[in-house]
């Protein structure tokens, strides 16, 4: 089992084939001169009370030095300085430049258009879910599919639809007067246009008959991805989602409730939700009912509106198919998790926003994996998700999304973490988040990551506390892997570096160039920020975020004498603040 070790002595150092090598070196561990080209160390303050040590060398040394701030308290900013006694700025060596795929441009800036307002939307969804709906409800008073004998007769009889069907529909009102999703909902109606092994496919009668939306070939499709990909991929990464309606289905409602939540003439979309009330009884205390709840599993989706005359946005049937393929494949994720928590009778909460929407956006990426036909933890680079125009529907439904945020991350680590209780809606935390998840599958499931992934759904803990249990490692330790691997990805020249300092899943250094050139408008670079240490009357001032670090190059000259870097807090004296640690590559 691949798994990392805590690492409060020695240094961290692994050939390709797993095996460790030497944990303690001869020198003080503030010495890094002996350290060999890919080894890593971890330092603690304890460690380094007069700075980091590099002696004078024959050979030029080049060095990255990580401050991560592994606080077990959430989104506490911590402030240092940094500062070496070097004769010169060290360079940091360029990037090399990636030619951009022409179709990469219409993405330009198209990240924050195309997200603008969903990520919020979600925010408030899951915030609400959490302050007001309860998941224990009293004892016995549901079994194990979370409906009541008497509702379990009810819809016993009549659970599964056909198309030509009418049913009752209650659609929440996101803009509702007393912002109770709960409280505000519309009452609809709509008609079922497709049923299949999975999904119910039903339009609004507020959009007119669904011959006017989609064609049959367009529902037949929508249900045979959900049929064939999402639910049977979504299912075996997370869980397999309830049946509170007990016809084995997912209702897709696409309605024009959801086109209103986007104003008009605005680049950005709202996609489609999930809301966790559709769970709970439409009676009953406060917190463990919701008058809106549909008592069903279920999707609330964009639906076309080809002129744009009734919204104000043209929304074309297949720009609506393509814009909610990613969507879909997000929020089956929300709803198993938030299912298998009210069900499963051992968490006594939500999942915390920020693994909730980590392990939705890799349910968009394991979907991709499933359509594209790639294996679970098969090393995909640029040419493998975006090998041709042919799939560039496919890079941008699942793939793309998850990797612009992450280039938005890796540009400032430093004011944003995938840890974060910000990453209910900021963009960058969102990225880190997924990118964390992705990380951890890849080098703490053992090789298999949807057992991994199927144990932080069970939970029944929360947050950094579930995450590391399910890891079995110490926060300090999985971040030292996962922020080392953001820069060490799949870099050449690192010699025997360990595989824990790597994606396994993907190649980094080829798809975020291409990426980060589209989104960042960079020129086709590595996005991660990196800032040179200079001289001694150089002070760099850096802060960063719980469960993130901030990135330096040292770069020392053959024969340029003894040279030592200090990391201290605003007094100068050696940083201190809770979870401090530094991590230090060697390059050269």
């Amino acid at each position: 089992m691949n798994r990392f070790v805590p690492v409060a002595l020695g240094a961290l150092v692994a050939c390709g084939g797993g095996k460790e090598g030497p944990v303690e070196p001869s020198v003080p561990r503030n010495d890094i001169t002996t350290m060999q080209v890919g080894e890593v160390r971890v330092l603690a303050p304890i460690d380094i009370p007069n700075g980091i040590d590099l002696q004078s060398v024959s050979s030029p040394r080049d060095f990255i030095l990580i401050v991560g701030n592994t606080s077990d308290r959430g989104d506490v900013v911590a402030s240092y300085e940094v500062r070496g006694n070097l004769s010169a700025p060290g360079s940091v060596r360029s990037e090399q430049r990636v030619a951009l795929a022409p179709q990469l441009s219409p993405a330009l800036g198209g990240l924050a258009h195309s997200e603008g307002p969903q990520p919020l939307l979600e925010k408030r969804v899951r915030e609400f879910e959490r302050r007001a709906l309860t998941l224990r409800p009293p004892s016995g008073q549901l079994g194990s599919s979370g409906l009541s004998l008497r509702r379990r007769v009810q819809v016993a009889a009549s659970a599964v639809p056909v198309p030509g069907d009418v049913i009752r529909v209650k659609i929440p009102d996101a803009n509702g007067p007393n912002d109770d999703f709960c409280l505000d909902y519309f009452e609809s109606q709509a008609v079922v246009a497709s049923v299949s092994r999975r999904a119910i496919l039903a339009v609004d009668t507020l959009d007119g008959p669904p011959a006017g939306l989609f064609t049959q070939a367009d529902f037949d499709a929508i249900a045979a991805e959900f049929d064939q990909m999402t639910f049977p991929t979504d299912s075996s990464y997370f869980g397999n989602p309830t049946d509170i309606d007990l016809n084995a289905r997912v209702i897709m409602l696409f309605t024009g409730r959801v086109n209103q939540l986007t104003p008009p003439s605005s680049p950005s979309f709202v996609g489609g939700f999930f809301f966790a009330g559709d769970f709970f009884p439409v009676t009953g205390l406060p917190g463990q009912s919701c008058a809106q709840s549909n008592q069903a599993e279920i999707f609330y989706l964009l639906a076309p509106d080809p002129l744009g005359l009734k919204y104000g946005n043209v929304r074309t049937a297949a720009s609506v198919r393509q814009g909610t393929r990613g969507v879909i494949a997000h929020e089956f994720v929300h709803m198993i998790n938030a299912g298998r928590r009210y069900t499963g009778g051992v968490a006594s909460q939500f999942e915390v926003l920020w693994l909730d929407e980590a392990l939705a956006h890799l349910g968009e990426d394991v979907v991709g994996r499933r359509v594209r036909n790639f294996g679970d933890l098969q090393a995909l680079a640029f040419s493998d998700v975006f090998p041709n125009e042919s799939a560039s529907n496919d890079f941008y439904a699942f793939f793309f999304q998850n990797f612009a945020r992450l280039a938005h991350w890796m540009d400032r680590p430093d004011t944003s973490s995938g840890i974060s209780a910000r990453a209910g809606a900021n963009l960058s935390s969102r990225g880190a988040a997924w990118a964390v998840i992705r990380y951890t599958a890849d080098n703490f499931s053992n090789g298999e990551p949807r057992p991994y992934t199927r144990r932080l759904v069970a939970g029944p803990d929360t947050g950094v506390t579930n995450f590391l249990a399910v890891n079995a490692a110490p926060l300090d330790t999985v971040l030292a892997g996962f922020l080392v691997a953001n820069f060490a990805d799949d870099l050449s020249g690192l010699g025997n570096i360990s595989a824990r300092y790597q994606y396994r899943s993907y190649n980094m250094r080829s798809i975020m160039p291409p990426v980060a050139g589209s989104v960042l408008s960079n020129g086709g670079v590595y996005p991660l920020k990196i800032e040179s240490i200079g001289t001694g009357t150089a002070t760099l001032t850096g802060t960063n975020r719980t469960g993130s670090g901030t990135y330096y190059r040292l770069t020392v000259a053959a024969n340029a004498g003894p040279k030592n870097v200090k990391v201290t807090d605003a007094s100068g004296a050696v940083v201190s603040f809770p979870g401090a640690h530094i991590y230090v590559l060697r390059l050269q």
